[in-house]
């Protein structure tokens, strides 16, 4: 008995040196728990907002070192019939679309297939834009000069909601003769150059992009539920539907219009990006190089560099490292980044056009990293740029009516004075006013922007040039004059 009790009291001494082991090992993991539990609370509390009645929402994740430790939905996937966002909703991802794209051709150039030092012209031979010598690269970094399909297309006539495929897009490449600049001169951020990827994938493979991209990049990775769409009229299951928001508060659908791929038109959910990001710090077996070749940073003929790599930016953020993009299109909004030193990655899905979803991303990462994000200072224009843009042009606006037409574009514009007022119609998009800027320089609204009229030796009017924000020097010709008084 007596040795019986021995070894019970052995037992309870030893019980209890395990439970003060157990305990000390524990009691740092649960302040860790309790630790993640308040920055899971600040981060649900950035998207409170996204929680109200009838509000479409989006869905948030976070990776830490290979792991989600965040995953949340908030709000509606539609409004229509009250279904809530889960965290498995498809959200079109925009132009995060770019960097797989750019994944494709850089595994075909590790196949052999073709390099990125290759001329465009090499696949498209009969587009006169490409005796230019524009290289694949070029066309990666946005450096290419190629204009802007979007605006090309806004300013032929289309609307914002026209429905647009890769096809439209070759065509309209098809007619242009010039570009913004000299490839390698400047980064211009170019949604054509990456059509034309997808475009050359295709030649080069003799596959289809979408099935190409999931048979060689989405499957071998494992994103279960990334796919390329080229037609969304498509019905998806557990895909959420983008809303605008206009100045009375009501919410409206996005028109879908999107068709086009390479350059975006992707869906994704906030698991598989964040499982695709992961590959920056930490890439499959097999993945490496791959990895590390996308994030080929550019520079331009100068020798100055360039922020953008092929369809990821890198940059920092609260003086750290960070691979990004943002994608945008119809209502639907993402923003993905990865802060390789610190093996954390972030996405923000939304299906609200107003949603601040880039800034959410850093508020995230600023809980996460200890660190405040600073505020923008609004932009002020100088009282000498106020000045500048009241200033009256001595010129005779007269000289500036007629018809112009652009053959890059095939679209027609006829410029009319109305009073003391330059005026300027288009079948599809009406009229517009006119502002002075300088000599024969005026500014209007979208698509416009920015009108330059140009004169033969005799001063007169023989054309004009218009400028957007990713157009640059669009040449329309005079062919008559006006006949609208």
């Amino acid at each position: 008995m007596k040795d019986s009790h021995s070894t019970y009291k052995l037992m309870q001494v030893l019980g209890c040196q395990h439970l003060f082991i157990w305990v000390m090992l524990v009691c740092p993991i649960f302040g860790f728990g309790q630790t993640d539990i308040k920055e899971e609370s600040r981060i649900d509390a950035f998207f409170n907002d996204w929680n109200l009645d009838n509000h479409p929402g989006g869905v948030v994740g976070v990776m830490k070192s290979g792991e989600i430790t965040y995953l949340n939905a908030f709000g509606n996937a539609s409004l229509e019939y009250k279904v809530p966002n889960n965290r498995s909703t498809l959200f079109n991802i925009g132009s995060i679309s770019k960097q797989f794209t750019a994944m494709g051709i850089v595994l075909l150039q590790q196949k052999g297939l073709l390099s990125v030092d290759d001329k465009v012209q090499k696949y498209f031979p009969e587009f006169p834009i490409f005796s230019n010598p524009i290289t694949l690269k070029h066309v990666l970094q946005h450096t290419s000069g190629l204009r802007d399909f979007h605006e090309l297309m806004a300013l032929a006539g289309w609307r914002g909601d026209d429905y647009r495929t890769n096809g439209d897009v070759v065509r309209l490449l098809q007619m242009q003769t010039d570009l913004n600049f000299k490839p390698g001169e400047k980064f211009m951020y170019s949604n054509t150059g990456y059509v034309v990827l997808a475009e050359i994938i295709e030649k080069v493979t003799g596959e289809d992009f979408k099935v190409w991209m999931q048979n060689n990049v989405f499957e071998p990775l494992q994103l279960k539920r990334t796919y390329v769409e080229d037609n969304n009229q498509h019905i998806v299951s557990n895909r959420a539907t983008s809303y605008y928001h206009s100045h009375d508060k009501v919410f409206e659908m996005a028109q879908a219009y999107w068709a086009y791929t390479g350059a975006g038109n992707m869906y994704s959910t906030a698991e598989d990006l964040l499982k695709w990001a992961h590959n920056f710090y930490n890439p499959k077996a097999g993945w490496e190089q791959s990895f590390a070749i996308l994030q080929t940073l550019g520079g331009l003929t100068n020798g100055d560099p360039i922020n953008y790599a092929y369809g990821v930016y890198i940059d920092e953020m609260f003086g750290k490292k960070r691979i990004q993009h943002a994608g945008v299109v119809g209502g639907y909004r993402t923003f993905l980044c990865t802060y390789p030193e610190e093996e954390l990655s972030i996405v923000v899905s939304t299906n609200f056009s107003n949603a601040p979803f880039g800034e959410r991303a850093d508020d995230i990462a600023g809980v996460l990293l200890s660190e405040t994000r600073g505020k923008m200072q609004p932009f002020v224009r100088s009282a000498h740029q106020n000045e500048i843009r009241q200033q009256e042009s001595s010129m005779e606006l007269t000289d500036c009516t007629g018809t112009f037409y652009s053959p890059e574009i095939d679209a027609h514009y006829t410029f009319y004075l109305e009073g003391d007022t330059l005026k300027c119609s288009h079948g599809r998009h009406g009229e517009f006013t006119m502002e002075v800027e300088g000599p024969d320089v005026f500014k209007s609204s979208w698509p416009l922007e920015s009108i330059k009229m140009s004169r033969n030796q005799k001063g007169e009017v023989i054309g004009l040039h218009i400028s957007t924000g990713r157009v640059k020097n669009l040449w329309f010709k005079k062919i008559n004059s006006s006949s609208i008084n």
